[in-house]
């Protein structure tokens, strides 16, 4: 096995266990921003039971091994990696493993799992996904990949699919999730899937609707496992999954109209993202503090003419959509890019799609201005330190003007990184606002770096925003 650190463990691993699956031993670092921080919990363990007892009637009836797997909400990599670790061992070389999950920070962990058990090696870049070059020159799909995307959105087909689902995803994904599942699939192919038990008999009518084959069903004290296939031929055929590409249909929530201080906009929820009934109230705090200041960020937007904005860890993106309106005289006449960074894939994309939707949509002063070139970019990260050079690649640069509402790791202490991050991102004059619970905002502006001036603040029913521009 491979020693390995990874930056991001070091900042977020919580403790490292060990576990077995068939014969072989993993290493694995948790964490307190994943699920299952202090083990390995009771529903991956029951569906790789069901996963070792399939690989037995592989074996013994002389068939062969998955080629290519999708590992679907890998959270820290537990299932693709006993997976992969596993078919090492047993020498079967010809297998490609893809581990998704929608959050940046789970992703990483993955990754570095899978460097450190020994799944990062010759031929395959796990940190980045990228295909490699063999020794022919010829392109290789790497072993083992990671990628921060939504549920089952990677192109298939696959012979095997294996998810601990999400039960917070939503019922209407959930459902897409059998759907798209069997388009993913192989002739041949199987799903894996452990769901809790609430949701099980629900989850079970819906491999039942879309004709599925079922193939086995086992039940654990609080979970139950699906293996399920491809619908037999004779199938009615509109039983039968369609191949259909990935779409976003089964995510939207609420197409609303909201409003922060006497703004209104409308904005598109997503499942699996918070805030999609009303904006949260730190939102509300820091449209306060920008209204307090407002007469000095109209005169810094007046002297640009170019203008990279960081918004971070921003939810549905109430808080974009209140800003760009509400001083949009004066990014009408400028040059901005909007730059979405966080850990959720699927809160940076409705962001970013409700930002586009802005286009042509207002106009100032009754005349011909308007919002018409508005292209966001998307960078999954997990803080501004680990992640200042993916922002700044999109960006272009440094951020003048940065809007950041951190949801801290529980049991860590994130701030003094924070700042190293914002000395990386800040250009000499750029303005930053952060918005924390009361507690943890006081914890930040005690690690505050030298170069760093605190214009504004308010605090309110436990919330905390807070302002600052760098020396000039």
């Amino acid at each position: 096995m491979t020693k390995h650190t990874c930056p991001v463990m070091e900042a977020y691993g919580s403790k490292t266990t060990a576990m077995r699956f068939k014969g072989t031993e993993i290493t694995l670092t948790l964490s307190h921003g994943l699920f299952s921080s202090y083990d390995v919990d009771s529903g991956t363990r029951l569906l790789l039971r069901v996963i070792s007892n399939h690989i037995d009637k592989l074996k013994s009836a002389s068939l062969s091994m998955p080629h290519r797997v999708l590992d679907a909400g890998s959270g820290t990599g537990v299932i693709g990696i006993a997976l992969g670790s596993y078919f090492q061992k047993e020498g079967h070389e010809n297998f490609v493993i893809r581990a998704q999950d929608r959050d940046e920070l789970a992703r990483q962990f993955t990754a570095c799992n899978g460097l450190a058990n020994g799944l990062g090696s010759g031929l395959v870049d796990t940190i980045t996904g990228d295909q490699t070059v063999s020794q022919a020159g010829s392109l290789r799909e790497p072993r083992f990949s990671t990628h921060t995307e939504p549920l089952l959105s990677a192109p298939g087909p696959y012979d095997w699919i294996v998810s601990n689902i999400p039960a917070k995803a939503g019922l209407p994904v959930l459902e897409y999730f059998v759907r798209r599942s069997l388009a993913l699939l192989e002739e041949a192919g199987r799903v894996f899937v452990v769901i809790v038990d609430p949701l099980a008999e629900t989850f079970k009518g819906w491999i039942l609707k879309y004709g599925a084959e079922l193939v086995e069903e086992t039940a654990g004290p609080e979970h139950r496992v699906f293996v399920y296939g491809k619908p037999p031929a004779q199938q009615d055929a509109e039983k039968v999954a369609a191949k259909e590409s990935f779409s976003w249909e089964a995510y939207k929530r609420i197409l609303g109209t909201y409003q922060i201080k006497d703004t209104e906009y409308t904005l598109q929820s997503l499942h699996g993202v918070e805030d999609f009934d009303q904006p949260h109230y730190i939102h509300e705090l820091m449209a306060a503090l920008i209204l307090k200041l407002q007469h000095q960020i109209r005169s810094f937007l007046t002297r640009r003419e170019h203008l990279p904005i960081l918004f971070f860890e921003v939810g549905q993106g109430h808080f974009p959509l209140w800003f760009v309106i509400s001083f949009l005289q004066e990014l009408a006449q400028i040059s901005f890019t909007p730059v979405i960074g966080g850990r959720n894939i699927l809160s940076l994309t409705a962001t970013k799609q409700n930002l586009e939707n802005l286009k042509g949509s207002y106009s100032v002063n009754h005349t011909d201005q308007a919002i018409r070139d508005l292209s966001p970019a998307i960078v999954p990260s997990v803080d501004p330190d680990l992640s200042a050079e993916e922002l700044l690649k999109a960006s272009g640069g440094p951020f003048p003007l940065m809007f950041l509402f951190p949801d801290p790791v529980p049991k860590t202490a994130p701030w003094p990184a924070y700042w190293t991050g914002l000395e990386k991102l800040a250009d000499p004059g750029s303005l930053i606002f952060i918005g924390l619970s009361a507690t943890e905002a006081e914890r930040f502006d005690r690690q505050k770096r030298k170069g760093f001036q605190r214009i504004g603040e308010l605090k309110r029913q436990g919330w905390k925003v807070l302002a600052y521009q760098k020396a000039v």
